[in-house]
């Protein structure tokens, strides 16, 4: 006889003690992730500095990181944190505590080892569904990123192209090939 398993709400997510390990909350079940190496550090931290960049020379919105999460469905709870995200002034309501109930006008996810390309493509097509207005998905092994938009074919760049903010960030532009240097 199976045993059903017991789905747990974002609430009890943020209340876990901390174990050390990182989880997301998928329609109730608990998902660990795994650590991410290097590359994917050396990537996120790059994302994060050239978005903060934007925000503070005059670009708008704010950027987050480090596993925040955003509950984006209830009953059951699904809690997922991208890499980096990017929202429009005043997305986040002032005072909220735990999660916020809403995805980012920007999502980054950058490829781990323990990701595969089709993972990552499911991952940009959920945050889209769920309101995101783009996705990045950067790829430190090819030194590439994929760019989703809602209702267009995506389209990947390479090292020697330039990742443009488009209406989504105007004026917000730089190299492909430095976001994956740790130089």
């Amino acid at each position: 006889m199976a045993t059903a398993r017991r789905l747990i709400t974002a609430d009890e997510l943020l209340r876990m003690p901390d174990d050390g390990k990182r989880y997301e909350l998928i329609r109730g079940v608990l998902v660990e992730r795994i650590p991410t190496g290097d590359g994917h550090s050396i990537a996120v931290i790059n994302f994060v500095y050239e978005l903060t960049h934007y925000v503070r020379s005059g670009g708008a919105g704010v950027t987050r990181t480090g596993d925040p999460g955003y509950r984006l469905e209830r009953n059951p709870d699904t809690v997922r944190a991208p890499d980096v995200a990017w929202f429009a002034p005043g997305r986040i309501p002032q005072g909220t505590q735990g999660y916020p109930e809403l995805a980012p006008d920007l999502a980054v996810e950058v490829k781990s080892p323990s990701n595969s390309r089709r993972e990552l493509a499911e991952k940009a097509a959920m945050w889209l569904s769920f309101g995101s207005r783009e996705v990045w998905v950067a790829d430190p092994e090819t030194v590439t990123i994929t760019v989703y938009r809602p209702g267009v074919d995506p389209i990947t760049l390479c090292p020697d192209d330039e990742l443009d903010g488009g209406e989504l960030l105007p004026g917000f532009s730089t190299p492909v090939g430095p976001l994956f240097s740790d130089h």
